[in-house]
C-alpha cells in the first residue's frame, strides 16, 4: 500500500508541477525520492526508539529491500514471452553496427570503473575502503548506468551470495543519479544537436509531458485473447507469465543438490532461470498450437508493472548511511561515467554509427547507457517524431546482439564477478580495456565499409 501511495503521489506531482515535465522525472523516481525522503526523516527524528511509528518505517524499509531480488525475477520471465522467435538472418541483418556500440558503451564503463577503483579510488584511500576496495566497485557504473534498477537488483544478488551486501545500495544509487541525469542531460545534448544540425529533422519543438495525455488520446494497452465471461483475459496472460516465473523456480530448485558438488551454481540467481523459463514457455506453447494465445502488450505492461515497483522499492529503502559514507568514490564513478557516456554520443557515434543518423541512434544508445531504453526512445521522438530515420530499427534489431551479454546481460551478471573474484581487478582491468579498444577498432572497420545511405 506504501508503495502504491508513493507511485500515485508521483503521478500526480509529474501532472501537477511544470519542473518535473521539464525534467522529464518518471512518477516511480519521484515516488521513491519521497518514499525515501520520509523514511529517512522518521528514523533520523526517532533514531532507536521503539514507538509504533519508527517500528513501521524500518519495517517498511526492510520489506521493501526484500522485493527488487524477486520483481527482477518476474522481469526477466516476461522477456522472451513478449517476443517472437525470429530468424537468425534478420536479427543480423543491419545490426551489427549497432551493436558493436552498445558493446562499447558497456564494456567502456566496465573499464574505466575498474581504470578509477584501481589507479584512483585506492591509492587515495579514500572512505569507507581506505585503500582496500572491493573488487566489486569499478563494476557499479555498467550496473547503474547501462544496466539500470533491473541489472542492479539482479547484480546486487550476485554479489550478496560472495558476501558483498553493500554492492546492491551502491548499484541502486547509481543506477537513480543516472535515470535522473539521463533525461536532464538527454535534453541538453537533443537541444545542442538541434543547434548544430546533427539532427536530420529542422525545427524540432520538446514537448512537456504530464502523463495524463492518454485521457483524451487513449489507446489500448492490450488484446484479449480469451473470452471474458470464462476468464479474465489479462488475468490469463498473468497467468501464462506466471507459468514462466514458476518454471524458473523448479528449475532452480532441481539443480540444487548439486550445489554441493560445483559451489558455483549456489551464485547463480533466481532472474537467469525465469529468463530460461520464459523462453520454454513461449516455445512449448507454440509447439503445441498455442503460440497465439500470448499477448506481447499485455506480457509487456505485467513487466512494466512489476519494474515500477521495483524502482520505487529501490529507491525508498536505499541504504543513506552507506552511500554518504561512500559517497566521494562513488562520486568519482559518476564523474567517469558522465564524461565517457557523452564522449560516447558526440564523438564515438559520429564515427561509428551510419552518417545519415549518427545522432539520431546515439542518443537512444545516450539514455539506454545512462537509464533506459525508454529514456532513449523518448530523447529520439523529440527529433524523430514517426521514428522514420532507421535508428530505432537499428536499435531494435541489434538488442539480441548485446542485451542478453552485457548491459545486465550473462557477461554483467555472471562473468565479470566470476572474473573479478577470480582474476582480480588490474587483470580483468587490462582484459577489458583491450577488448574496448579491439571493438573500437573493429567499429571504424565496418564504418569504412558502409556507404553513405541516401536521404
Amino acid at each position: 500500500m506504501f508503495a502504491s501511495v508513493l507511485l500515485l503521489i508521483g503521478l500526480l506531482l509529474r501532472a501537477k508541477i511544470k519542473l518535473l515535465q521539464v525534467l522529464y522525472l518518471p512518477a516511480a523516481i519521484i515516488g521513491g525520492l519521497i518514499g525515501l525522503a520520509v523514511l529517512q526523516s522518521v528514523l533520523q527524528a526517532f533514531g532507536d526508539s521503539r514507538g509504533w511509528l519508527p517500528v513501521q518505517a524500518r519495517a517498511i524499509t526492510a520489506e521493501l529491500k526484500t522485493w527488487p531480488g524477486w520483481l527482477i525475477a518476474v522481469v526477466f520471465a516476461g522477456l522472451f514471452l513478449d517476443k517472437p522467435a525470429k530468424p537468425i538472418r534478420q536479427i543480423f541483418r543491419g545490426a551489427v553496427r549497432q551493436a558493436n556500440m552498445v558493446w562499447i558503451i558497456s564494456l567502456g564503463q566496465v573499464a574505466l570503473g575498474l581504470l578509477a577503483a584501481w589507479l584512483i579510488i585506492g591509492p587515495l584511500k579514500l572512505a569507507p575502503f581506505d585503500g582496500d576496495v572491493p573488487f566489486y566497485f569499478g563494476q557499479m557504473i555498467e550496473a547503474g548506468f547501462v544496466g539500470g534498477h533491473g541489472t542492479s537488483a539482479a547484480l546486487g544478488d550476485v554479489y550478496e551470495k560472495l558476501g558483498f551486501t553493500d554492492a546492491r545500495d551502491m548499484a541502486f544509487f547509481m543506477a537513480t543519479v543516472g535515470l535522473i541525469y539521463s533525461v536532464v542531460s538527454g535534453m541538453f545534448f537533443v537541444n545542442l544537436a538541434v543547434r548544430f544540425g546533427w539532427t536530420r529533422a529542422g525545427d524540432v519543438v520538446i514537448p512537456q509531458v504530464t502523463g495524463l495525455e492518454a485521457r483524451t488520446q487513449s489507446r489500448p494497452i492490450g488484446v484479449g485473447k480469451v473470452n471474458p465471461e470464462v476468464l479474465d483475459p489479462l488475468l490469463f496472460q498473468a497467468l501464462i507469465l506466471s507459468m514462466a516465473f514458476a518454471a524458473g523456480v523448479l528449475m532452480q530448485a532441481a539443480i540444487a543438490p548439486l550445489n554441493e558438488y560445483v559451489p558455483a551454481l549456489k551464485n547463480l540467481p533466481l532472474f537467469m532461470f525465469t529468463l530460461i523459463g520464459g523462453w520454454l514457455v513461449r516455445d512449448a506453447m507454440q509447439l503445441c498450437g498455442l503460440g497465439d494465445l500470448i499477448d506481447p502488450d499485455s506480457i509487456r505492461r505485467l513487466v512494466a508493472a512489476a519494474m515500477e515497483f521495483l524502482i520505487v522499492a529501490a529507491i525508498t529503502s536505499l541504504n543513506v548511511e552507506l552511500v554518504v559514507r561512500a559517497i566521494v568514490p562513488l562520486s568519482i564513478l559518476l564523474v567517469v561515467a558522465f564524461a565517457w557516456t557523452a564522449i560516447c554520443l558526440v564523438w564515438i557515434s559520429r564515427k561509428l554509427l551510419p552518417p545519415d543518423y549518427w545522432f539520431e541512434l546515439g542518443i537512444i544508445n545516450y539514455g539506454m547507457s545512462t537509464g533506459t531504453t525508454a529514456s532513449g526512445l523518448m530523447l529520439l521522438r523529440i527529433i524523430d517524431k514517426d521514428f522514420d530515420s532507421g535508428a530505432a530499427e537499428d536499435y531494435a534489431l541489434a538488442a539480441p546482439l548485446s542485451s542478453p551479454f552485457v548491459g545486465g546481460g550473462i557477461i554483467t551478471v555472471l562473468v565479470f564477478p566470476y572474473m573479478l573474484e577470480n582474476f582480480g581487478v588490474v587483470t580483468t582491468a587490462v582484459i577489458v580495456t583491450a577488448a574496448t579498444v579491439l571493438l573500437f577498432g573493429f567499429g571504424l572497420v565496418l564504418a569504412g565499409g558502409n556507404p553513405r545511405r541516401q536521404q
